[in-house]
């Protein structure tokens, strides 16, 4: 199993405010389409401030155990059957390999990829990771009230170490749903 505490102690010592999930830390309209991120045995991590709400953990068995990491960043307005939602928010790094250096690094996908790829600290850091599991699986998609950025890692640690990228990502994911016009709120 995926050691959760290790992981809170470890972003906590980023200086992050996080705590082991429990589902009643998620709004009750929500829990429904969030579960299948966050009810896995591995548990999830509930996030208090910065760009990211959650992060849920599954474990993976393919040639040994790894760990599939969904960090969702939720928006009342984003939906997965939404071509729009997909045509803003999907990105993906692509990049060329050359002695072991990232060469040719950019993003492909909706806007936000635009985005990410003008930020020359993202870019940075992900250029001096580029050969680390957890920054080569690097993924953002939309799905319902939420985006996901995803990755998989083997240990807490490597979560950690990449914890900054992913916040950088969901920053940006941030700034672009707050630019635009999705939807209305129904309460209303």
């Amino acid at each position: 199993m995926f050691e959760l505490a290790a992981l809170v102690r470890l972003l906590l010592e980023q200086g992050c405010r996080c705590e082991a999930g429990s589902l009643a830390n998620v709004r009750s309209d929500r829990q429904a389409y969030y579960e299948r991120w966050l009810k896995n045995r591995d548990g999830f991590v509930t996030m208090q401030g910065g760009n990211i709400d959650y992060i849920g953990i599954e474990e993976v068995v393919r040639m040994g155990p790894f760990f599939d990491v969904h960090c969702l960043v939720a928006n009342d307005f984003v939906a997965d059957n939404d071509d729009n939602a997909h045509n803003l928010l999907d990105a993906s790094p692509y990049y060329q390999l050359k002695n072991g250096k990232a060469t040719n690094l950019g993003w492909s996908g909706g806007v936000l990829s635009t985005y990410l790829a003008k930020d020359a600290k993202l870019n940075q850091a992900i250029a001096q990771s580029i050969t680390r599991e957890e920054v080569k699986r690097l993924k953002v998609k939309a799905h319902d009230y939420c985006c996901i950025i995803e990755t998989c890692v083997w240990d807490p640690a490597g979560l950690a170490s990449v914890f900054g990228i992913i916040d950088l990502m969901a920053m940006h994911t941030r700034k672009l749903l707050k630019q635009v016009h999705f939807g209305e709120n129904a309460d209303r």
